[in-house]
């Protein structure tokens, strides 16, 4: 009977196993973030370093104002980053594949729809303008499924959809929110299936 019970046990481990042992994990390695902008500052932590497909990998990015005055920034989604995505350039084309990072902000947001696997997204016209006061920092967590990567090496933080990058102004011009993002990410191993 013990044994029985045992076998059971395993096959139902090994079959639970079953789909995930040929797929490729991914480790978030090292982070480096640039920023033209002088009364902003921008940084990116890794919460979470490895990407599976169980588990995602987490970053969390923080905008500060390092001015003495306020700053108003318009992003779409959510702000003050938008919506992001990974792409294999920082100035990525139209037709460039972009993977697309997940936000718990975009499901308390009116102005994102994500369908319930987060395969799909649409995103409303709606611009959402606050103010970031001096001293003041807002940080946003992002996060990358393993499933989700098409390869290992450097990829870039970009705006996922076209034209609706993230503004700033301290007045009534209003300028792009220009920062790059760079990844390091390497496989971390490949299980035989």
């Amino acid at each position: 009977m013990k044994r029985r019970t045992f076998l059971t046990a395993s096959t139902l481990s090994i079959a639970g196993l079953s789909g995930c042992l040929g797929d490729t994990e991914y480790r978030i390695t090292n982070t480096a973030t640039e920023t033209p902008l002088d009364s902003l500052s921008l940084s990116v932590r890794i919460a979470v370093a490895d990407a599976t497909i169980e588990h995602p990998a987490a970053l969390i990015l923080t905008l500060e104002n390092t001015a003495d005055d306020p700053i108003r920034i318009r992003s779409y989604g959510v702000w003050p980053f938008g919506v992001l995505a990974l792409a294999p350039s920082p100035t990525p084309g139209e037709d460039t594949w972009k993977t697309t990072l997940y936000s718990p902000s975009y499901e308390a947001s009116t102005h994102v729809e994500v369908d319930r696997g987060g395969s799909s997204m649409s995103l409303n016209g709606t611009p959402i303008t606050r103010p970031l006061d001096p001293g003041e920092s807002i940080s946003r967590r992002y996060e990358l499924r393993g499933d989700d990567l098409p390869s290992a090496g450097t990829h870039y933080i970009v705006e996922k959809f076209d034209g609706r990058d993230s503004r700033y102004s301290r007045g009534d011009d209003w300028e792009t929110l220009e920062y790059q993002i760079r990844l390091g990410i390497e496989e971390k191993r490949r299980l035989p299936i």
